[in-house]
């Protein structure tokens, strides 16, 4: 009976994988859905209202009778649109006063110079590779506790020989090669 369990344990990635697949298909049916079923189309507001004239609520409070000289309201025109202002014209490297030839980086034409050091350090980045979004999963892997997953050590192990095995091979093509174009008397 312990066997029968141990082969029906699945994959904790399977799992999740089930898991995502049916979230997927819920969002596709809400999507379907919505897309059947447009809410009608909300009203915009410009971006610049005209101002509408204000009356004061004492004024409307007050019996037809009493007399006072109103004032006529008047609705002023949005200002005419005015064209958006022009970006500033790039500006070239700053450079160092104190110095004869200027900024280090840049040469007289305003080229950058080639940087060494770091040109080396991104050599460095780019074989180091990215660092891990999740470190858990990386020990997980490193360890060998994620179930059906070979440990990383087992894996290098295997890459490992594969390398010395194809570079051995090279080498005696390589060899037999030599003997037969280059045959020493």
């Amino acid at each position: 009976m312990g066997w029968r369990k141990k082969q029906e344990a699945s994959d904790p990635f399977e799992a999740r994988s089930k898991a995502l697949a049916d979230q997927i298909r819920k969002l596709e049916k809400q999507i379907q859905d919505l897309a059947e079923s447009p809410e009608p189309p909300t009203p915009r507001k410009p971006s610049n209202p005209a101002p509408t004239p204000v009356t004061a609520p004492a004024a409307k409070a007050q019996p037809l009778t009493a007399s006072k000289p109103s004032q006529p309201t008047t609705s002023r025109q949005p200002p005419a649109a005015t064209p958006l202002p022009k970006p500033p014209p790039p500006t070239p490297p700053p450079t160092t006063t104190g110095s004869p030839l200027g900024d280090t980086r840049v040469n007289p034409h305003g080229v950058r110079k080639f940087d060494l050091a770091a040109l080396w350090s991104r050599l460095q980045n780019h074989f180091r590779g990215p660092n891990a979004n999740n470190p858990r999963m990386v020990q997980y892997l490193a360890a060998g506790s994620v179930h059906g997953l070979r440990p990383l050590r087992y894996e290098r192990r295997v890459a490992r020989n594969r390398f010395i095995g194809l570079f051995v091979l090279l080498v005696l093509i390589l060899f037999g090669l030599a003997k037969v174009y280059f045959p020493s008397g």
